[in-house]
């Protein structure tokens, strides 16, 4: 391996974030994860209509790292150790 090679790979693990969804782990490659971005990795395919409820802990967040998401909200997640906990709703 060359140092470009390598550095590039450096470059590219540098933008790799490793989270957990509904305890399956996932490789994000941008720090920040929106509400709808999760509820595509957690339940692909799914009807566009459908709606999620969204929990998530150990993130980049002012209030501890726990949280709630609603749609068109997002979190930014660190390298390693953010999970999600993501939740087809039904409507009533």
């Amino acid at each position: 391996m060359t140092s470009t090679t390598a550095e590039a790979t450096n470059k590219q693990k540098d933008k790799e974030y490793e989270v957990a969804i509904n305890g399956t782990a996932h490789v994000l490659h941008h720090e920040t994860v929106t509400y709808e971005e999760l509820g595509q990795l957690a339940y692909p395919g799914h009807d566009p209509q459908a709606l999620f409820t969204v929990t998530y802990k150990n993130a980049n967040a002012s209030h501890g790292g726990s949280g709630t998401l609603v749609a068109g909200e997002s979190v930014k997640v660190k390298k390693k150790g953010t999970t999600f906990n993501v939740r087809l709703s039904t409507r009533s």
